[in-house]
């Protein structure tokens, strides 16, 4: 199987590793991909996905009882999927 021929597959971007993009803001890094032996490669790519969420409460009195309002919100900035190796025939 071609997956314990893998020793290191990873995305080591060129930020710090704490870093916060904006919408907009250029991503840029490279893959790195270590074989314990050698194999074809026929395709490899890479998919990466931007999403911010938040949660958070509310109350306020309403007469003697407590209302507590409940928000959840949820933003996908973006979805891409890249080939970095792609074989054609």
């Amino acid at each position: 199987m071609a997956f314990q021929s893998i020793k290191d597959f990873s995305l080591e971007l060129d930020g710090p590793g704490d870093a916060v993009y904006r919408s907009g803001e250029m991503v840029t890094g490279v893959v790195v991909l270590e074989l314990n032996r050698e194999i074809k490669v026929r395709a490899l790519g890479v998919q990466g996905r931007g999403v911010a969420t938040a949660h958070w409460l509310e109350n306020r009195s309403v007469g003697v009882n407590t209302v507590y309002n409940d928000y959840t919100s949820r933003i996908t900035y973006f979805r891409k999927r890249q080939h970095l190796i792609r074989v054609t025939k």
